[in-house]
């Protein structure tokens, strides 16, 4: 179900359970649907089924009603992403449908004519369209405005991040509180733990300070040897988002079914802790999962 007046923390994604592994519920915008996602199986859902109610914003736009038997190699034959970099795509995607976890910004970097933007608003659409893309913030209130609007925040043409928007984006991926001072008054810049980043920027990884970093995902775009019209690119793509949203769907129920497993070797030293370890039992899980191909 989703609501406008009723106050709630869900926007887009809720959780079934106290672990990400018990599923979620996906808000399709419609006002009627949403799709149950377990270890399972997903399905669409009509609101009176007794979903978790979810919080609706000018920005929350519809997604489709995912379409079965689809494929990821439909979104990936759109992107400019390279193999080896796919993986992290695809787990970053899978990481931004799960509720109350910690997730890393995605940046996407490469040079002029690379694609960057496109590939970040393809992400977007897939899992929570309608909050446009924009430069980052100018000041916190239009911080909090552009987090509070969705649950995917995009930021184009970035070509620095300075030091107020990099605590601002490292308070939001690890839900810490940040206060910064406003013309001589405190000013709390409220996290945004649950949250998922884009960065399409032109700028090298290293350029960012290594707090930051550590939080965040680079996929290098390689620059485009031939250029697809964007009006074909965009009409091909919403041809196939029913199926890509699908296929994203089967890949986080075969994740969800992983996940119990790959905590349990975590906690047995098996698994490697690294200081996105949510994020990162999400990947060791996918990996399991498709062994390695995530297609």
């Amino acid at each position: 179900m989703t609501n406008t007046d009723t106050p709630s923390r869900h926007l887009r994604v809720a959780p079934l359970g106290f672990l990400p592994e018990n599923g979620l519920a996906l808000d399709l915008g419609h006002g009627a649907a949403a799709v149950t996602v377990t270890r399972d199986c997903w399905t669409v859902a009509q609101a009176d089924t007794g979903l978790p109610e979810f919080r609706c914003t000018p920005a929350t736009k519809p997604l489709p009603v995912p379409a079965p038997s689809g494929s990821l190699t439909e979104l990936r034959e759109l992107l400019n992403v390279e193999d080896e970099e796919w993986l992290k795509v695809t787990a970053w995607l899978v990481a931004a449908l799960l509720p109350d976890i910690t997730r890393p910004v995605l940046l996407l970097t490469g040079e002029p004519c690379s694609g960057k933007s496109v590939a970040a608003l393809l992400l977007q659409h897939l899992v929570d369209p309608g909050s446009p893309f924009g430069r980052l913030p100018a000041n916190e209130d239009e911080w909090i405005a552009a987090t509070d609007a969705a649950r995917v925040v995009g930021f184009d043409d970035v070509v620095r991040v300075p030091d107020w928007q990099s605590d601002a984006l490292c308070a939001a991926v690890s839900g810490t509180a940040m206060t910064k001072r406003a013309l001589g008054e405190p000013f709390p810049l409220v996290p945004r733990p649950d949250r998922a980043f884009i960065l399409a920027g032109s700028f090298a990884p290293d350029e960012i300070r290594a707090d930051l970093a550590d939080r965040t995902v680079t996929v290098e775009l390689p620059r485009l040897t031939e250029c697809r019209p964007e009006s074909e690119l965009w009409k091909a793509y919403t041809e196939a988002r029913p199926r890509i949203l699908g296929a994203l769907l089967d890949l986080l129920v075969a994740v969800l079914g992983t996940l119990p497993t790959i905590r349990e070797k975590a906690d047995r030293g098996e698994i490697p802790k690294l200081r996105m370890v949510d994020h990162g039992l999400v990947l060791v899980a996918l990996q399991e999962a498709t062994g390695d191909r995530a297609a």
